[in-house]
């Protein structure tokens, strides 16, 4: 009886709180049972119906990357398309520099050869970071990783704030073109002034980068574009306070999500479902994982498109409401003569305690 009467109160795959609140609220003068709570919680958690469209997990506090040592140390990068044209941006890490390239195509071959016209101008940097688009998973882009010796780190898929200064300077390029193409303006014009901005009251991307200023259409003296370089304890300072500042700021509401381990039952989101699946292997890059679905298919999640499973306790379908059952008094149930107690005397709360129902309860 207690098994129709959950599924009579899950019907419409309401979640745990609501489908409480009507059984509690608009049910209690006609039915309860021990542990009904318990088993509601139970019945939600293990629904495949609400599991597959429950809502995305909250954001979790910000992972503060390495702060460079120098400029060109490290640099991000990523492909864009505006006004049906298609862009390759590399950005420095340190100096904030951007160099943007328009792109006759988007295969691999390209991306690598106007990369490699980039590092001749700055040097290689030592490590290089992107998202999993094709063209940076081709064997062709590993190849030049490996013949030009930096390391290449990849961001989560689906989860572009692991990526996130590539994907801040193509919302710079972005507004520099737009802009330049309303006003009728060149638009490497409008890069050069990006470039010679300062960042942080502290220099421009260009001085920290070639440290020196670059010759604009704003008046200059000879001295003002003789070298200078910018104290590196500087920058580090202004760095870190940067950093202290975005966490305080980007942590208020966050959420520490509890570790999944390797070989555990999980459910991933795959466009906006949560779909069964498996963790398989924990990467080195925080928060990053492998996982399997039933079908074999294995591909790589951020943390943040994960979600435990949740198992409740077995619904009991032993207790039976008798004609006469009154709530009120539910608690003072006659006594009976109770038959050899079961060996599943204890149950376990949502706290980890081991309970023992009421005797009283014993023979419901």
């Amino acid at each position: 009886m207690s098994g129709k009467m959950l599924e009579r109160i899950h019907e419409s795959h309401m979640g745990i709180e609501k489908s409480k609140q009507r059984a509690i609220i608009t049910s209690r003068d006609i039915m309860f049972w021990p542990r009904m709570n318990e088993q509601i919680e139970a019945v939600v958690s293990k629904c495949k119906t609400c599991q597959e469209y429950q809502m995305s997990n909250p954001k979790e506090p910000v992972v503060q990357g390495t702060i460079p040592s120098r400029p060109w140390e490290m640099v991000a990068t990523d492909l864009f398309q505006w006004e049906q044209n298609n862009y390759l941006v590399v950005a420095d890490y340190y100096s904030r520099n951007i160099e943007v390239v328009k792109l006759e195509n988007t295969t691999s071959r390209t991306v690598v050869n106007h990369m490699k016209s980039i590092f001749a101008r700055h040097g290689i940097p030592s490590v290089v970071r992107s998202d999993n688009g094709p063209q940076y998973t081709a064997m062709e882009y590993k190849q030049f990783a490996q013949k030009w010796n930096f390391e290449h780190q990849t961001s989560s898929p689906y989860y572009p704030k692991s990526n996130g200064l590539a994907e801040k300077a193509v919302q710079i390029v972005k507004r520099l073109l737009s802009k330049a193409k309303q006003d009728g303006k060149d638009p490497y014009l409008s890069l050069l002034e990006y470039r010679n901005t300062p960042i942080g009251n502290v220099a421009s991307p260009a001085q920290i980068l070639m440290s020196r200023r670059l010759r604009s259409h704003l008046p200059t003296t000879p001295n003002q574009l003789q070298p200078k370089v910018v104290d590196p304890e500087r920058m580090k300072e202004k760095f870190e306070e940067k950093q202290r500042k975005q966490k305080r700021y980007y942590d208020r509401g966050s959420t520490e999500l509890p570790a999944v381990q390797e070989g555990e039952a999980v459910r991933v989101q795959v466009q906006n479902k949560w779909k069964p699946a498996v963790i398989k292997e924990k990467l080195e890059t925080p928060r990053s994982y492998i996982i399997q679905t039933p079908n074999g298919q294995r591909f790589r999640r951020n943390r943040n498109h994960i979600r435990k499973q949740k198992y409740g306790v077995q619904i009991s379908r032993q207790w039976e409401p008798t004609e006469n059952f009154q709530p009120d008094s539910a608690r003072e149930v006659r006594e009976e003569q109770v038959s050899e107690p079961s060996t599943e005397q204890y149950y376990k709360t949502r706290s980890g305690r081991l309970s023992k129902p009421p005797e009283r309860y014993q023979a419901c």
